[in-house]
């Protein structure tokens, strides 16, 4: 217990208490909808705009939120106007994502050793400017959830009827689809950006299994989403193994443990 008494593990608890929101709602809007597989393609091409940020010198959430808003809404204008071959194109900035990332890390000096606490994770790196973005987010996400709540939930379980009330659907998801690659952006610290998927679909995923309201999923979710997390860094900070591997295998034995549970 007297780790808790060090400044730079508090705030990686209190940054993970506040990605744990964001992470809860996003999370259970893309479980909702269906969009694991596109979220991961976004996650993935973040990684590039890490590499520009580390390339250009400028600052690395800045690089990864702009290239992930933009392949999001790439990504988005192909479902929406295309509707064909949308894996094949998620797939593509899934690998072209990775591919630029390395590339640009590789040839930026000083870079390659730490391509890991991107990918993997690095929570006790985070700092007070890193929690100010994220609350400011989670304040934001928040009240858009709020304030458009019925629309959302219009949006990924009967969108027949939201164009029957007239909804602008393209611009909802414009907004969903910003607050999705934000999200994972924000949550990179936590997991990185190769097992990110996991801690933002599995604890939604077990919330599903227990409530069956979209608010409920998301609250439930985001309570899940912090007990993974901390058990995953004290697991790692006891045993000094990979912090973003040990939250996603707590949320795997947290998945298993909830499939045993829901059976009986």
């Amino acid at each position: 217990m007297e780790i808790l008494s060090l400044q730079f593990v508090q705030f990686a608890l209190f940054s993970a208490f506040l990605v744990s929101i964001c992470g809860g709602i996003i999370g259970s809007i893309i479980v909702s909808n269906k969009t694991v597989f596109l979220s991961g393609g976004v996650a993935h091409s973040a990684f590039g705009g890490v590499g520009i940020a580390l390339y250009f010198g400028f600052n690395v959430m800045l690089g990864a939120a702009i290239t992930s808003v933009f392949m999001s809404l790439l990504l988005l204008y192909f479902i929406i106007y295309k509707k064909t071959n949308v894996d094949s194109f998620i797939a593509a900035a899934w690998a072209f994502g990775m591919a630029l990332g390395v590339i640009l890390i590789d040839i930026t000096p000083g870079y390659g050793a730490d391509m890991n606490s991107y990918l993997f994770g690095s929570i006790l790196t985070v700092s007070k400017i890193d929690i100010i973005i994220i609350g400011i987010f989670d304040i934001l996400l928040i009240m858009f959830v709020c304030m458009y709540y019925r629309e959302i939930l219009g949006i990924l379980y009967d969108e027949t009827f939201c164009k029957l009330k007239k909804i602008n659907i393209n611009l909802f998801l414009f907004f969903i689809y910003i607050f999705v690659s934000l999200g994972i952006v924000m949550s990179m610290n936590i997991a990185g950006l190769i097992l990110i998927l996991a801690i933002l679909s599995i604890p939604a995923y077990i919330a599903g299994m227990f409530v069956n309201s979209l608010s409920k999923m998301m609250i439930l979710s985001s309570i899940l989403s912090f007990l993974f997390i901390c058990v995953g860094f004290f697991v790692s900070y006891y045993y000094n193994l990979s912090i973003g591997a040990c939250v996603v295998m707590s949320a795997i034995f947290g998945m298993i443990i909830s499939s045993v549970i829901k059976l009986f």
